[in-house]
């Protein structure tokens, strides 16, 4: 069985603030003379603008309605997606240490956090296609790749995604609904303030880059 096929009364269950996402990809495969997959939706997921929705309460559906997220807001809604697909998602947290050596930072961030280690916690999932684990990580646009940020170009569903950091640690998270308190919780275990306003300030900087990209 193809691992990218969809069941597509299974994409019915989906709350209602998905329709017109679906609906609007769905016309663009007939379109292309293509189907539509899971490759589809996660692609189109993994390119909608890196940056944070406006807080109404709801991630995941300001995530779809107001067409952004970065790593929390879109793996939320890929797990609801996944889910209601049948593909037993689960949600894991990752600690890394930021790199400022890295070419999209900027120079006065480089000074700042000269000296300094600053951890950020990144979300990403595994889902069971065809009985295998994969890896899912659609945090950036594919259009990021050009400054060195990590992208899954190709997917076959028979690979993982590359996963968007060097992760020390991954903790599972058991409720999807525990997942942002326990974020804050262990970012704060592992940083001091003032590391954690030059992980604010380097988010800041690549929503900025993203919107030029």
């Amino acid at each position: 069985m193809d691992p990218l096929s969809l069941m597509h009364g299974r994409l019915s269950s989906l709350p209602v603030y998905w329709r017109p996402f679906l609906k609007r990809l769905t016309a663009e495969c007939k379109t292309d003379g293509t189907a539509l997959s899971l490759r589809t939706l996660l692609f189109a997921m993994r390119d909608m603008p890196y940056g944070r929705p406006i807080d109404r309460g709801d991630k995941v559906r300001d995530c779809i309605t107001q067409w952004r997220g970065t790593c929390s807001a879109k793996h939320f809604a890929a797990y609801e997606l996944l889910e209601a697909l049948g593909h037993s998602p689960k949600l894991w947290l990752a600690c890394y240490q930021l790199d400022f050596s890295n070419p999209y930072y900027s120079d006065a961030l480089r000074i700042q956090a000269k000296n300094q280690k600053v951890y950020d916690v990144h979300n990403f999932l595994t889902c069971q296609l065809n009985g295998t684990t994969r890896i899912i990580d659609i945090t950036f646009p594919v259009s990021l790749g050009s400054i060195g940020l990590p992208v899954t170009e190709q997917w076959t569903g028979n690979e993982n995604f590359v996963l968007c950091c060097d992760c020390e640690e991954t903790r599972q998270i058991k409720r999807i609904e525990d997942a942002d308190d326990k974020k804050q919780a262990w970012l704060r275990e592992l940083n001091t303030h003032e590391a954690l306003v030059l992980r604010e300030t380097a988010i800041q900087e690549l929503m900025q880059i993203a919107t030029q990209a």
